[in-house]
């Protein structure tokens, strides 16, 4: 009876490792598209503060001056309206800089170092934005095999340590006859 019952479970852990196997190269495989549609976003974000702050470049241009000169002027008044319209115009061009500086370093790391300078560099409020709007992709670049094929690993190796932990649970539940 034990032989007759030790096929099908065979059976059923090979077929769980292959589908571990499998889900790990699916997520994997999804980072270089979810990375993607990120960088397009964060370009969105981008593009829009300059266009924002080229508005307030011009608007000091009118009054001769630079926009640190201009946001320092709004920071001066007495007003405090006045004055919390350069604490913003300040975040803004300071958030700016940030995503830049973000968008450069994303754009310039290697295909396989870029889910650490992802983690990095990233702005999650920006990151949560894509997730939710995220389509799934089919990965066929070099890069998306790569990290199929590292996902296919990692879930391999996930259910393997799995199993290994679990099984002596198992075995000594058999032996212990209660």
């Amino acid at each position: 009876m034990k032989k007759l019952l030790r096929y099908p479970l065979r059976f059923l852990s090979g077929l769980l490792d292959r589908l571990a196997a499998l889900l790990g190269a699916t997520l994997l495989a999804q980072f270089p598209q979810f990375y993607g549609q990120y960088l397009q976003r964060l370009g969105g974000h981008i593009d829009e503060l300059r266009r924002t702050l080229s508005a307030y470049e011009q608007a000091a241009a009118t009054l001769g001056l630079s926009l640190d000169q201009y946001i320092e002027e709004h920071l001066a008044a007495d007003s405090q309206v006045i004055a919390s319209s350069g604490e913003i115009i300040a975040d803004l061009a300071a958030r700016l800089w940030q995503l830049e500086e973000a968008l450069q370093a994303l754009v310039s790391a290697t295909p396989l170092t870029r889910w650490f300078v992802f983690i990095r560099h990233a702005d999650w409020s920006i990151a949560r934005q894509c997730w939710h709007s995220f389509t799934p992709g089919l990965p066929t670049t070099p890069e998306g095999l790569v990290y199929a094929g590292v996902g296919l690993l990692l879930g391999w190796f996930l259910y393997s340590l799995a199993q290994a932990l679990l099984s002596p649970a198992f075995k000594e539940k058999k032996s212990n006859p209660s």
